[in-house]
């Protein structure tokens, strides 16, 4: 009795606070969380929850700000006003902005569901449709509980612009898994919703069973990408162009149509055309600086790529078809990557990431030409084996750090130096000091990428 006493009186005590079927009631309610964190506002001596864990911070505020039961898996954590609850973590960066931590995960995916949904009764969409989303200031060093909330909540809608695409990326997701093949999936295979690693990493980590397929997956989770966050928080600059998502053209047909207008046209023609002039016979950047102004229409960036996180490439060729050089990725700390796992290397987040390619070549009389352009996503089988080269490095490093996986050794990837100058150097495992390396991807694979485009 006294018990259901205890919930009763909850339960009336929340709703004087709020109206648990308006979201705009909770919103407010929520935006008294900004500036202050869990710990001003409730008393948080007896919350016993493992505060380490970054997803706790969430059921935290649902049960003792909010003092609601939480929600199901499967619906909005507020079923009677349709809003799930998400908070998410930013790291404020030297010049005073913020900018999100990490994705903003939204939901496990089901292999075993999902392949009989369909997006406008799934659970993704039912459940995300319309979010709370709280922003708090990330500090490893402080609990969850104590972490303020540095900017007002946002009751977020998915715009009809991006709705669209968001679809189609879920229906890419789930085709995927359909076919058998969600061990294969990777962020990359799609441009605003992923499916990103959800595990422990590692070799430890409990591998899930999938329909149509006896290869068992690692977990995933759909979720919006950083960057896709991150024009939700801060907007863009006015020097941004659309490419116009959201109508029935897709990301590729209307990137090939900014370009087409250029393909086979000389170098020298398309920075005319844009008022653009090396600064120097060897201008550095200069293909890029073309690409990006074909592209952005003139303006300095597109929103859409910047929501999805894409990397623009830009590849030259030579007469033969092969490029000039190799392609290169961040480089890596000899020390670090001795104690690093695969999954936490920013080599795995590269080459998760989907890349537009624009590809330049020079013709056999010599003039350098806009040639293609074509957006491209490492396959599973030669993330395989770039990860095979990366765990090669790691091992090595740990023996010899001057002797690592060269061009020969990987039809995908080797480990060359990437440095200022030969004294830019870094120590390794041995005492010593070694010129900074970073991995790079073969300009023979690079090449047959390119044809496959």
């Amino acid at each position: 009795m006294i018990n259901q006493y205890q919930t009763n009186a909850e339960t009336k005590l929340s709703s004087q606070k709020y109206d648990k079927t308006s979201p705009d009631s909770i919103l407010q309610y929520a935006k008294n969380l900004t500036g202050k964190s869990l710990s001003q506002v409730v008393e948080i001596s007896h919350i016993t929850e493992n505060t380490k864990n970054r997803g706790d911070l969430g059921l935290l505020i649902e049960k003792y700000y909010f003092e609601h039961s939480p929600g199901s898996v499967t619906g909005p954590d507020f079923p009677e006003a349709g809003v799930e609850l998400k908070t998410t973590g930013l790291i404020k960066k030297s010049d005073g902005t913020l900018r999100p931590k990490e994705r903003l995960v939204l939901k496990m995916i089901d292999f075993e569901t999902i392949i009989d949904e369909e997006w406008e009764t799934s659970s993704l969409y039912k459940k995300c449709k319309l979010m709370l989303l709280m922003f708090y200031l990330y500090d490893k060093n402080l609990p969850v509980y104590d972490r303020k909330f540095v900017l007002d909540p946002l009751l977020y809608e998915i715009p009809a612009n991006d709705l669209q695409q968001i679809r189609a990326d879920w229906e890419a997701i789930r085709e995927k898994i359909r076919a058998g093949k969600a061990h294969e999936l990777s962020e990359g295979d799609t441009f605003y919703l992923g499916a990103c690693r959800k595990g422990s990493g590692g070799d430890s980590e409990k591998l899930r069973k999938q329909p149509k397929s006896d290869v068992l997956a690692k977990s995933r989770a759909f979720s919006f990408k950083p960057s896709y966050l991150n024009i939700v928080i801060n907007g863009h600059g006015v020097q941004v162009d659309k490419l116009g998502i959201g109508s029935s053209k897709t990301f590729e047909q209307l990137t090939l149509e900014r370009f087409k207008p250029y393909i086979g046209r000389s170098i020298d023609e398309i920075s005319q055309a844009f008022g653009l002039a090396k600064q120097s016979k060897n201008h550095k950047g200069f293909h890029r600086q073309i690409a990006v102004r074909i592209l952005s229409n003139g303006a300095s960036s597109v929103l859409e790529l910047a929501k999805a996180d894409i990397e623009m490439k830009t590849i030259r060729l030579q007469s033969n078809g092969r490029p000039k050089e190799s392609m290169s990725f961040p480089g890596f700390k000899f020390m670090e990557i001795v104690n690093q796992e695969w999954e936490d290397s920013s080599f795995f987040e590269k080459i998760e990431r989907k890349f537009l390619f624009v590809v330049f070549q020079i013709g056999l009389d010599g003039v350098d030409r806009l040639s293609r352009v074509g957006y491209w996503n490492m396959p599973y089988a030669d993330r395989l084996e770039a990860q095979r080269v990366w765990e090669e490095t790691k091992a090595r490093v740990a023996i010899d750090a001057t002797n690592l996986p060269r061009q020969k050794d990987s039809y995908v990837a080797h480990v060359r130096p990437k440095g200022r100058d030969g004294e830019d150097k870094l120590p390794t495992p041995q005492g010593g000091m070694y010129l900074k390396q970073c991995f790079w991807l073969n300009s023979s694979y690079i090449a047959e990428a390119v044809k496959n485009l």
